[in-house]
């Protein structure tokens, strides 16, 4: 969290992306970052689902591959709890609170990237 307690952000990535102006974002990236969204959405439910005893592997895979649609559009804080789920080592009983805080990491970051970029018409 950054010192205004909104989730760490790449802005500069994002309006690679999206364009200086968050009025203005073309109608094709919003299209876009609505799949982004719903997509991410569905990954973490897939995600919250899988048991960290057995399907470790799984949970590598698709962690990593959501972080990486994830940090493309700016969101580094999700970025940084899924890397912890795909990379580091923790005991399958920690796996249920690190998805809760990749979900609210993204909660958060989705929330703030629409209320910047008003044309998203995510919130």
């Amino acid at each position: 969290m950054s010192a205004t307690n909104e989730p760490d952000f790449d802005w500069v990535q994002a309006s690679s992306l999206l364009g200086e102006d968050p009025d203005q974002v073309e109608p094709d990236m919003i299209a876009i970052v609505v799949e982004l969204i719903e997509s991410s959405e569905t990954r973490l439910k897939e995600l919250k689902a899988m048991n960290a005893a057995t399907g470790r592997a799984a949970i590598n895979s698709l962690a990593h591959q959501l972080r990486g649609s994830l940090l493309n559009f700016g969101f580094t804080a999700v970025g940084e709890v899924l890397w912890d789920i795909e990379k580091r080592e923790y005991l399958p009983s920690e796996y249920p609170a690190l998805i809760e805080k990749a979900q609210a990491a993204f909660d958060s970051s989705k929330k703030i990237l629409g209320e910047r970029y008003t044309s998203l018409g995510i919130s």
